[in-house]
């Protein structure tokens, strides 16, 4: 009789995810556990630390923070990850509906979604793809991740690959970039009358700078904390001007749309200073976009005449008018991910029959050794070597075809490699 108390199913690993995302918390809820590269690397150790818990790697982004787990305890698991990850931030998160629990099949299907852009809010973005190759090499780098999430992030990014480059899910100018631009055209009519003044150098900073100038901005200034990535962005986009990051409110002054991208905890610019520089414009109208999580911009300066303050939740209805060609791709990215994540199960397959096929060939070679060595004395001593090798073949062909069958059974559970123990009384060794 089979023991009811394992897990039937092991086709895929029991990776546990617990997330939030754009859909089910607002932004000031999601800013509060959005986590900056250092806070995510001593997350992922102090996760790692957990007796309960075997990997550990974390997706964190404007729109979303997910914690995927391989537990040795599953209830245990849960409960250091969310309490750490999620809790100690933000604990009306712990609300109906705020966050998201996904194991299994579940839990890997999801991320492989997450990396091709399905589950963003800009559907195809191409952001995220960057995002969940950084966080794989990150749990790599801290030693966090270990074969099964290795392995999965890695897929998952190999998925989101396959599918920007076969489909069209990220074709178009839709991105939060391309909604800026429709946003200051609907406000100015034309954007080579327009200066922008863009706070940030990073990869965000980078995307809407392009959206922009290919669409006819007339200037660009651009300030940023640090001076290496601020060089690396005039290479990229040598008609942009640079400034200090501390002169950012005498060119806010001299701008019609400013965009903020920024990783700074605090807002960048405040109610005070949009004011100040809304009282020299006149009647000149002043477009502030803001891309940053934690927010980059007071919000309580949204009720500044003149001013057209927009944030992250904001720009999703513009970007929904701009959906309908990537929904269409939708079906074809699916084909691609069910088959990447066919090669991930086939993968996981074989890892977990590994033990069972070692195990299987342990005891046959003993019992083979122990037969040969009864044998011996029946066989001149000069046919020892001979007799060894004759049975030694003899059971490696007899095993190869089993061995290979539970490496790449593509039905492969629990029940069947249970079947083998039973069947060969591999747990009585």
């Amino acid at each position: 009789m089979l023991d009811s108390r394992r897990d039937t199913d092991v086709s895929l690993p029991r990776v546990l995810l617990i997330g939030v995302d754009h859909r089910c918390a607002p932004i000031d809820l999601r800013e509060k556990i959005a986590y900056s590269e250092d806070e995510g690397n001593e997350l992922l150790r102090s996760l790692r630390a957990s007796h309960d818990i075997a990997e550990a790697a974390l997706v964190s982004t404007c729109n979303r923070t997910e914690i995927y787990l391989l537990p040795h305890r599953e209830a245990e698991a849960y409960r250091t990850g969310f309490e750490r990850v999620f809790l100690q931030r933000a604990p009306e998160i712990e609300g109906e509906g705020r966050f998201y629990v996904k194991r299994g099949h579940e839990a890997v299907q999801h991320l492989f979604e997450v990396a091709s852009g399905l589950q963003s809010m800009v559907l195809g973005e191409p952001e995220i793809l960057g995002q969940v190759r950084r966080a794989a090499q990150t749990a790599e780098e801290i030693e966090a991740s270990g074969t099964v999430l290795r392995r999965l992030m890695r897929g998952a990014v190999a998925a989101g690959g396959k599918a920007r480059n076969d489909t069209s899910i990220g074709s178009g100018a839709i991105s939060f970039g391309y909604a800026i631009v429709d946003l200051a055209r609907s406000i100015f009519r034309r954007l080579d009358t327009c200066s922008v003044l863009l706070l940030g150098a990073g990869e965000t900073a980078r995307l809407v700078a392009r959206n922009l100038l290919e669409r006819g901005a007339r200037e660009l200034v651009v300030a940023n904390r640090g001076s290496q990535r601020l060089e690396e962005f005039q290479q990229l986009f040598p008609q942009s001007r640079t400034i200090a990051f501390e002169d950012r409110h005498r060119a806010l002054a001299n701008s019609d749309l400013v965009v903020a991208c920024t990783a700074a905890d605090q807002p960048v610019l405040s109610r005070a200073d949009f004011k100040d520089a809304m009282s020299s414009r006149k009647a000149r109208p002043l477009l502030a976009a803001d891309l940053g999580v934690p927010r980059n911009f007071d919000p309580a300066a949204g009720d500044l005449e003149n001013l057209f303050l927009q944030d992250v939740d904001s720009l999703e209805q513009l970007i929904a008018q701009n959906l309908r060609k990537r929904r269409d791709e939708i079906p074809r990215v699916h084909e691609i991910l069910d088959r990447e994540l066919e090669i991930f199960t086939s993968w996981y397959r074989g890892l977990a029959a590994e033990p069972v096929v070692t195990q299987l060939q342990k005891h046959i070679e003993q019992l083979r050794q122990r037969e040969v060595a009864y044998s011996k004395r029946n066989f001149p001593a000069e046919t020892h070597a001979d007799l060894d090798r004759l049975t030694r073949a003899l059971v490696r062909k007899i095993l190869h075809h089993p061995s290979t069958h539970l490496r790449s059974n593509n039905s492969l559970d629990y029940r069947y490699l249970e079947a083998v123990r039973q069947l060969f009384r591999l747990d009585e060794d």
